[in-house]
C-alpha cells in the first residue's frame, strides 16, 4: 500500500528544493556496500536487504543489520519482506497475461466485468470507468479512506475488500483526465482477472506470473513457511508493527526477499522473458511503461504513471520502477535498460527507503557510473507560446479528504516564462523546466518531461507524472486567499503577544466593561483548535505506520480532539466577532483586531466546511 507521506512528498515534488550536490559514485561494490551500510545506519533502518542486477544477472545480494531484533535473527537477501505497492506491477502483469491471451481487453468498462461492484461516476455514459483507468490510477476516485487503511481482514476474498471499500468509489471528475494514486483500483481491476482466469487472485498469480518468474517462495499470502521466516517491522519507536492482512490484497500484499524480487527487475529489462520462460511480449512491456489514460496523453505525454511502473522523477539517468510501504516494511525496484542493470533495495522500518533515498540515489549512481545522460531535446518556442501557460495554478486533484487541504494550500505556485524557459515558483522554492514540445517540459538536470500543459474546457492545466492536475486561477484569487492566511498568522501573533497583558488586565477587573476577556482571547483560541485539528492529522500521516493509522481510523481520544477542534475553531471565531460586534464600548483597535482576525478565520472555516472538514471525522476520511 503507499504510504500518504510519500503520496504527500510527491505531490510537493515540483516545487521542492533542490538537494544537495550527490558525493561521485562508487567505485566498486566493496565501497557501495560500505556507502549502502551507512545510509542504512543513517536512516535508523533496523534491518535491510539489496540485490543488484547486472548484464542479466544478479551480481550482489547481501542483508544487513536484523531481521528480527528480539531474536538476534540477521537480514540476509533471502529473508522474506513485505513489498507494499511493488504489489501493483505483479498485478498489472498478471493483468496483462490474460490481454495477451485476448480474454481481457484495457478498455474494457467495470460495469462488464464486474456488475456486481457499486461505483458512482457522473460520466459513465461518456468516460466509463475502464480497465485501464483502474491500474493507471485515472478513474477520478479518491485514494483509500483511514476505515479502509486499518482494516485487518485475515481470510476476505479480493471482492469481500473491493465491496467494503466501495462507497468510497466516486469519481470527482471524469475518468481520463487526472491521475491521483488510488490503491483501490488494481484490487477492483483484479476482479476482471479472477472472472477471466477462473481462479483465485492468489492462485493465478502464483502460477501466471511468481512460480514462471523463477520466484519460489513469494506470496500474496502469509502461509506457515513464510510467516516462520519473514522480517518483523519496526516502528520509529522501536516497537514492533504488527503484520496486517489488508482488504486489497493486490494493491500491496506481496511478501519477497530481494534475491526474488529481483527476478522482477531482469523480467523488465529482458522486455518480458526472465531465465527462457516467455511471460509477457515487448509489446506489452511498452504498454505497461506508457501512461495513456490521462488529460496530457494526446499531447504525448506518456511519461507519468503506467501500469504498475513509472519513471522516477530523480536527477541524471532515469529509472522506472515502482516504491511500497506496508506495515513499516519499505522497499523500492529500479531499472535501467541502457546500462542493462538494475536493483532492490528492501527495509523494515527506520526512515526506510524508496527512489529518492540516499541508499536508491548510491546504488543508481554506482550502477551508472560513466554512462552518460541522454535528455529529451529542448526546442525553441517564442514569448508567446511559454506565455499561453502563465499564471498561478493550484493542485485540484488531492488524494483524499483527509490530505485535501495539505495539498491544496501548499500546493499553489506560480508560472512565469521568460528566456525560453518557465518557471514554477512556491512554497518551497522554484525549478525551470525547458520545452521538449509545445506541451512538455522537462527540467535541466532531467532526461525526461515530468510536465504538460495542456487546455481543456476553456482552462489551462499542468499535468505532472506523478503529481495529477493544477488549474490555473485567477490572480485577485490567489491574492485574496495570501491575505486571508496572513491576516490569520499575524491575528495569532498579535493574541499571542497581548495575551500576558490581558490576562493581567482580566484579574484586575479592567476588562469586564470593555468587551471582557473572551472577547479578546477568542481569535486566538480558535486558532489553537485550528492548529490542532490541522497537525494532529498530519502527525499520523507522516507516522505511516499501522498502529499510528488507528489513531485516525478509530473513534478514540485522538480523533475525537480532531473532532471537537473541528467544531470548536468556527465557533469560537463566531464569538469573537459576534462579542466585538456588540461591545461597542472596547478600545477600537481592540474591537478592529477581533473582527478582522475572526473574519479571516471564519472564511478559512468556510473553505474547510466547504470540503468537509468540518465537523472532521477522520474515521470516515
Amino acid at each position: 500500500m503507499k504510504p500518504w507521506i510519500y503520496v504527500l512528498a510527491i505531490a510537493l515534488f515540483a516545487v521542492s528544493p533542490a538537494s544537495a550536490a550527490a558525493p561521485a559514485p562508487a567505485k566498486s561494490v566493496a565501497e557501495l556496500d560500505a556507502r549502502l551500510g551507512a545510509a542504512f545506519k543513517d536512516a535508523h533502518i533496523p534491518g535491510a536487504s539489496v540485490a543488484l542486477v547486472q548484464a542479466g544477472h544478479v551480481t550482489f545480494a547481501k542483508g544487513y543489520g536484523y531481521a528480527d531484533l528480539a531474536r538476534h535473527i540477521s537480514a540476509t537477501a533471502d529473508t522474506p519482506f513485505r513489498a507494499g505497492s511493488i504489489s501493483k506491477s505483479f498485478t498489472s502483469i498478471g493483468i496483462m497475461t490474460l490481454v495477451e491471451r485476448h480474454k481481457l481487453s484495457l478498455d474494457e468498462k467495470l460495469t462488464d466485468f464486474a456488475p456486481d461492484v457499486h461505483f458512482t461516476n457522473a460520466w459513465e455514459q461518456t468516460n466509463p470507468v475502464r480497465l485501464a483507468n483502474l491500474l493507471e490510477h485515472t478513474t477520478g476516485w479518491p485514494d483509500i479512506s483511514t476505515r479502509v487503511l486499518a482494516r485487518d481482514e485475515k481470510s476476505w476474498s479480493v471482492l469481500q475488500g473491493v465491496q467494503f471499500s466501495s462507497s468510497e468509489f466516486v469519481s470527482r471528475w471524469a475518468p481520463g483526465r487526472f491521475m491521483v494514486y488510488d490503491n483501490a483500483g488494481p484490487a477492483v481491476a483484479t476482479l476482471a482477472m479472477e472472472r477471466a482466469s477462473g481462479k483465485t487472485f492468489d492462485q493465478y498469480m502464483r502460477d501466471a506470473v511468481l512460480r514462471p518468474m523463477g520466484m519460489a517462495t513469494a506470496d500474496f499470502d502469509l502461509p506457515p513457511d513464510l510467516a516462520q521466516r519473514i522480517s518483523r517491522s519496526y516502528a520509529p519507536d522501536g516497537t514492533i508493527t504488527p503484520y496486517q492482512y489488508i482488504v486489497l490484497k493486490p494493491a500491496g500484499s506481496l511478501n519477497v526477499s530481494a534475491r526474488e524480487l529481483a527476478q522482477l527487475v531482469r523480467f523488465y529489462l529482458a522486455n518480458g522473458t526472465v531465465d527462457n520462460a516467455h511471460i509477457l511480449s515487448p509489446q506489452s512491456i511498452a504498454r505497461i511503461e506508457r501512461s495513456e489514460t490521462n488529460l496530457a496523453s494526446q499531447n504525448g505525454f506518456t511519461y507519468g504513471y503506467g501500469l504498475g511502473n513509472a519513471i522516477f522523477p530523480n536527477t541524471g539517468i532515469s529509472f522506472r520502477g515502482h516504491n511500497g510501504q506496508i506495515d513499516s516494511f519499505t522497499s523500492v525496484y529500479g531499472y535501467n535498460r541502457r546500462c542493462d542493470c538494475g536493483y532492490v533495495l528492501m527495509a523494515n522500518g527506520g526512515t526506510g527507503v524508496d527512489f529518492g533515498t540516499p541508499a536508491a540515489q548510491a546504488v543508481q549512481d554506482y550502477l551508472t557510473r560513466g554512462l552518460a545522460a541522454q535528455p529529451k531535446p529542448i526546442v525553441h518556442l517564442d514569448q508567446a507560446a511559454l506565455d499561453r501557460w502563465t499564471g498561478f495554478y493550484r493542485v485540484n486533484t488531492p488524494p483524499n479528504a483527509l490530505l485535501r487541504p495539505y495539498v491544496e494550500i501548499l500546493n499553489t505556485f506560480r508560472v512565469t516564462a521568460q528566456n525560453g524557459k518557465i518557471t514554477l515558483s512556491g512554497l518551497n522554492g522554484s525549478h525551470e523546466y525547458y520545452p521538449v514540445s509545445e506541451h512538455l517540459f522537462r527540467r535541466s538536470e532531467y532526461e525526461n518531461p515530468t510536465l504538460a500543459f495542456v487546455e481543456d474546457g476553456g482552462e489551462a492545466y499542468k499535468i505532472g507524472a506523478f503529481t495529477g492536475g493544477a488549474v490555473r486561477e485567477p490572480a485577485w484569487l490567489v491574492a485574496a486567499e495570501a491575505l486571508v492566511a496572513t491576516t490569520c498568522l499575524l491575528g495569532a501573533i498579535a493574541g499571542l503577544l497581548m495575551l500576558l497583558p490581558w490576562l493581567y488586565f482580566a484579574a484586575r477587573r479592567r476588562l469586564a466593561d470593555r468587551g471582557g476577556l473572551l472577547m479578546r482571547i477568542a481569535p486566538l483560541l480558535s486558532t489553537v483548535a485550528l492548529c490542532t485539528m490541522m497537525i494532529l492529522p498530519l502527525m499520523v500521516v507522516t507516522g505511516s505506520n499501522t498502529s499510528a493509522l488507528h489513531q485516525l481510523a478509530d473513534v478514540g481520544p485522538y480523533s475525537v480532539t480532531i473532532l471537537a477542534g473541528s467544531i470548536l475553531f468556527p465557533m469560537l471565531a463566531l464569538t469573537g466577532l459576534v462579542l466585538a460586534i456588540r461591545h461597542a464600548n472596547a478600545r477600537a483597535i481592540v474591537r478592529a483586531y477581533v473582527m478582522i482576525n475572526s473574519a479571516a478565520l471564519l472564511v478559512a472555516a468556510a473553505y474547510l466546511f466547504s470540503i468537509g472538514w468540518i465537523p472532521m471525522q477522520p474515521w470516515n476520511m
